[in-house]
């Protein structure tokens, strides 16, 4: 992720080190769940979420990983989450 960062001379404005830094799924739904839209990568696949009480337990599926915190990288922009890496996602706007 560094890398793509330095290629496109951006700064994040923010960083956390998730494996030190645990949010639990509360915590994950207190910072997404007024968001406008969230972008996950899977793989190949993006899935996109608008968060509401009736999406909540699909979007924690999709952006808690495996250690139970969530996914990395996940970046802010504005009212908006990506959640994962994935080179189609981060190659389009307002990555590109």
């Amino acid at each position: 992720m560094q890398e793509f960062l330095d290629t496109r001379n951006l700064q994040a404005e923010n960083r956390t080190d998730a494996r030190k830094e645990k949010l639990e799924a509360a915590a994950i739904w207190d910072l997404m769940g007024n968001a406008k839209q969230i972008v996950v990568a899977k793989g190949k696949r993006l899935e996109t979420f608008v968060p509401t009480e009736d999406t909540q337990a699909s979007i924690l599926n999709a952006v808690v990983g495996r250690s139970g915190s969530l996914r990395a990288p996940t970046i802010q922009s504005g009212d908006i989450f990506f959640v994962g890496y994935n080179d189609t996602l981060y190659e389009t706007a307002p990555f590109a």
